[in-house]
């Protein structure tokens, strides 16, 4: 995934109602390719951002939905609760925002627009959490990329050493109360035997933020569970991998588990 700089980009900026609450907004962004449809479906999630928070119009701004909708995928970024103009609450990548992913999916599913249930989600930081918790509950997402994610969140809370992760675990009990089982429930790790999507995991080795070490066994549970998954950790890099770094097994990932 290259990013392009700021630019004109073509995204359709659209919203649906929230499954669960349809007073609230779920607000994502969709760019067809050129082509006739359908089309196998790339869904980006970001991370936490700071204010304003732009959600999921980043991956706009960034070029990304111009790229891989020029590449033949439908290209769609969606904007957690709390973020863009999804309304919240943010619950730290709990039900309601694992809801609101998924019924975005649904929607396009829907309509047509996806082949063959060729969907591949990529997630970064709590994106990445979400996307495999999407693809824990739904057997039929292909793929998953989770970038710089934490998978045990009650571990995590227990060694959080640095500024940031003290900063994270703040979140997590500011978000979703700080209740062990809260925060059980959000914890991928906890649902590897359900995960059915091919994963590549991804992480840095300096990370401050999240623990290579969740990575590593959160692909081994996968794996363990009969699934495919494949842990890649950066020796150089933080939180921050770069693009032009993470893309060279991202892009072959994404093709080969959507058939391209």
């Amino acid at each position: 995934m290259a990013c392009s700089g700021h630019k004109v980009a073509r995204a359709q900026t659209l919203s649906i109602s929230h499954p669960d609450t349809p007073s609230k907004k779920v607000e994502y962004f969709l760019e067809k390719p050129k082509s006739d449809g359908p089309w196998p479906m790339v869904v980006f999630l970001h991370g936490h951002q700071d204010w304003p928070r732009a959600g999921g119009k980043d991956f706009v701004k960034w070029g990304v939905l111009d790229e891989y909708a020029d590449r033949g995928y439908l290209a769609v970024s969606i904007s957690q609760p709390g973020f863009g103009d999804s309304t919240g609450p943010a619950d730290f990548c709990g039900p309601f925002t694992q809801h609101a992913v998924a019924a975005v999916i649904a929607k396009l599913k829907s309509e047509g627009y996806v082949k063959n249930n060729q969907i591949v989600i990529e997630g970064i930081s709590r994106g990445a959490l979400v996307a495999g918790m999407v693809a824990a509950h739904d057997p039929a997402i292909r793929g998953i990329v989770l970038i710089s994610g934490l998978y045990d969140l009650p571990e995590y809370a227990r060694h959080a050493k640095s500024p940031m992760a003290i900063s994270i675990v703040d979140s997590m009990k500011e978000e979703t109360g700080g209740a062990d089982n809260a925060l059980k429930e959000r914890s991928l790790l906890n649902y590897a035997q359900d995960v059915k999507a091919s994963a590549l995991i991804l992480n840095g080795a300096k990370d401050d933020r999240t623990d290579p070490n969740q990575a590593r066994h959160l692909a081994e549970a996968i794996n363990a569970h009969g699934g495919h998954a494949r842990a890649i950790i950066y020796p150089e890099y933080g939180h921050q991998i770069p693009v032009d770094v993470r893309s060279k097994d991202v892009d072959p990932f994404i093709e080969q588990v959507l058939n391209r």
